[in-house]
């Protein structure tokens, strides 16, 4: 499949693909064609049949807007971990505001949301100050391991 298709199936940006490319960090063989297109050699349909693929929210959250360039820094860590792990990801949120804030947006439509597995974060406290163990608790009761 061509690098474009494979980064936008893999939950990435196609110049995230590129990067991982030029540094030989594709976790997929690839190659080059004469017109200069890379081709990476994965089959979705043949993964899907050998293993059950674990489906992956993943969620970046930095405390204010000074710090909002570590949020994709942190979502691109947390990317190729799921990457790594043979994960598709299915959503990639990314927020500004602080952890002591029970009103946020972006966070609430991702708990609302259904289609994934696993809920991927750097560090549990990107989700919350307090209050961790009990959002682990009724994730885990909705099948959501964290």
């Amino acid at each position: 499949m061509r690098l474009k298709d494979y980064a936008k199936h893999m939950g990435v940006s196609y110049q995230t693909g590129w990067r991982w490319w030029k540094a030989g960090k594709l976790p997929h063989p690839a190659f080059q064609t004469e017109s200069g297109s890379v081709i990476v050699e994965y089959f979705p349909q043949q993964k899907t049949q050998l293993s059950n693929t674990k489906r992956v929210a993943i969620y970046g959250r930095v405390s204010s807007a000074e710090h909002k360039s570590e949020v994709e820094l942190q979502v691109e860590r947390l990317q190729q971990y799921a990457i790594a792990k043979g994960y598709t990801i299915v959503k990639i949120i990314k927020e500004v505001g602080s952890g002591l804030n029970d009103n946020r947006k972006q966070l609430a439509t991702l708990l609302n949301s259904d289609g994934y597995d696993i809920l991927l974060v750097e560090h549990k406290d990107s989700l919350g100050r307090f209050g961790i163990n009990y959002l682990e608790i009724l994730l885990s009761r909705l099948g959501i391991q964290l």
